[in-house]
């Protein structure tokens, strides 16, 4: 506005200076014509001077179109610095969900441990409490030998038996722990089975996501492109938009990303004249796909 005002300033100054130099002409030629003729060179300057003016509007016109410029960029680079900083954020969330996950699976499987090593220590509890007793029996067996040979065939057996009861006690132990053994292995298996279906079911929804974004992504790209105006002057330009999307296919929202001006003008006007587009009822394609990059071509 400043820069407009000294402009007008300096026209008029001009236009003054033309002025009084022309009614300066025109009374030398009532009374001295010599005269007027020497001052011919004086309208001469007066006219560099406009050119002169004329070459500072053009320089201002220019700067204010680089100053315009400049601000456009500016303004494109802070656009895509937000971007930028929504994707890390979404990449972020994504990272502490795998490790809120990790943080269970390691919390499930420390419970496991414990009851393991609870039900290792109440075996050799039995097992401690099975040694002692044929301690006792056999210390029993021993007192009864002493007290009478007649007794001795009935106490051997009853050794015999002991024995048999400590070797069975013993066999039964070693069953018990290879049980252990095992059902603790079949666990494992069982548990890397799962967390390999798991990955697995994990990757194939993750491409069954992206095939339904890029297919919703044609669609709408395609149910835009029909609401564009055609325009000849814009043929070979296309334009980059950011569309946001609500859960029942309203447009919310759209960006400019990049592309000649004009292009993106006749893109938005056909974003807001479509208002409402296919979109996913799955919940977790629509949040892949509730903010999409789309490029339209204006010019056909």
């Amino acid at each position: 506005m400043k820069s407009s005002n000294r402009l007008y300033i300096i026209v008029s100054i001009i236009l003054h200076a033309l002025l009084i130099a022309a009614l300066s002409l025109s009374f030398s030629f009532q009374h001295t014509p010599q005269q007027a003729a020497s001052e011919q060179p004086v309208i001469q300057a007066q006219a560099v001077s406009a050119e002169q003016v004329e070459q500072q509007v053009a320089q201002i016109k220019e700067q204010r179109r680089k100053t315009q410029q400049a601000q456009e960029q500016r303004l494109a680079a802070i656009k895509q610095q937000q971007e930028q900083a929504r994707r890390a954020q979404l990449a972020e969330q994504k990272r502490l969900k795998q490790l809120e996950l990790k943080r269970q699976q390691e919390e499930a499987a420390n419970k496991k441990a414990q009851l393991e090593r609870k039900l290792a220590q109440e075996q050799a509890k039995a097992a401690e409490k099975a040694r002692q007793k044929a301690q006792a029996e056999q210390k029993a067996a021993q007192e009864a030998a002493q007290k009478a040979e007649k007794q001795r065939q009935v106490q051997e057996a009853a050794t015999r038996k002991a024995q048999a009861e400590r070797k069975a006690q013993q066999e039964a132990a070693r069953k018990a722990q290879e049980k252990a053994a095992a059902l603790k292995r079949k666990q494992q298996a069982e548990q890397q089975l799962l967390n390999d279906m798991e990955a697995e079911q994990s990757a194939r929804r993750k491409k069954e996501i992206m095939s339904e974004i890029q297919k919703y992504q044609a669609m709408i790209t395609s149910a835009i492109q029909q609401n564009v105006i055609t325009d000849s002057s814009l043929k070979g330009k296309t334009c980059n938009l950011t569309v946001t999307l609500a859960s029942n296919g309203f447009i919310v929202n759209v960006s400019h990303v990049s592309g000649a001006p004009d292009a993106c003008r006749a893109a938005k006007s056909a974003v807001y004249k479509t208002q409402q587009v296919p979109v996913s009822a799955e919940p977790d394609v629509f949040a892949k796909m509730k903010v999409l990059n789309i490029t339209l071509k204006p010019g056909g």
